[in-house]
């Protein structure tokens, strides 16, 4: 029996005194040392930790203290007493939960389909009124006008939600996507310095990041994590600091 209360949470120096106890009924420390092969230190130190739990109790003799093993039925009380204190915690653990924790999605789109797949999403997902931080593609990867109509439509879409896009674009992209954008009021355009390339796109908004690369075969990946997603908040704003209109 002794490994069954090893797995109730009793340690084998308690689980070995506590069988020797029950089985011998009260007794005195020497007789636990010497019938246990437990040292002189161990047995004292473990029959607190027996009291504490309320599985051994004793009486004083005159040859000393008598230690005997309270009812097994006390287990069942013992477990009773910890479900209450659970039940007790638990609504402070699950707020801690909702506030702290930092759950991790992940999906990856691929093909023109996944593609556009992705990017409805985002206007889906992005609340009425929500901001969409945007580091845009380099012009050179818009070799594709259905890519270009398909995002038109999408950012009629965003306009309706009333979504504000924050875009920041490299020089190449000022006469014809910055244009686009700077016409609509929801939309706020930025530039990088000469020379800054970007061959991805990613789009930040709420607890999501999406990274979008426009090759043969379009790609993006996606992660929902908040603390991602600030971080990429972060770059934005200190890229957007250093872009001008």
């Amino acid at each position: 029996m002794q490994k069954e209360l090893e797995s109730l949470g009793l340690s084998k120096n308690e689980s070995k005194i506590y069988l020797f106890l029950l089985k011998n009924g009260s007794t005195t420390t020497g007789s636990i040392i010497k019938n246990t092969n437990i040292s002189n230190s161990r047995v004292y130190e473990t029959l607190k930790f027996l009291l504490n739990k309320g599985l051994v109790s004793y009486t004083v003799q005159k040859n000393g203290k008598h230690f005997q093993a309270v009812s097994p039925k006390t287990f069942l009380d013992i477990e009773e007493e910890r479900k209450n204190k659970i039940e007790t915690i638990l609504p402070g653990l699950l707020d801690l939960e909702a506030h702290d924790s930092f759950e991790t999605k992940t999906a990856i789109y691929e093909g023109f389909a996944g593609f556009k797949i992705a990017f409805k999403k985002i206007i889906d997902d992005c609340s009425n009124g929500g901001t969409i931080d945007i580091l845009g593609f380099s012009k050179q990867q818009f070799s594709s006008e259905s890519l270009k109509i398909f995002l038109s439509n999408m950012n009629l879409k965003s306009e309706k939600k009333n979504q504000k896009l924050r875009f920041i674009l490299d020089q190449s992209a000022r006469e014809w996507q910055g244009k686009d954008r700077e016409g609509v009021k929801t939309n706020e355009v930025r530039y990088m310095p000469e020379g800054y390339i970007s061959p991805a796109a990613i789009d930040v908004f709420q607890d999501y990041v999406y990274m979008f690369l426009w090759e043969e075969r379009p790609f993006v990946f996606m992660i929902k994590n908040k603390r991602i997603a600030e971080s990429f908040k972060q770059y934005f704003q200190f890229l957007w600091n250093i872009a001008k209109k």
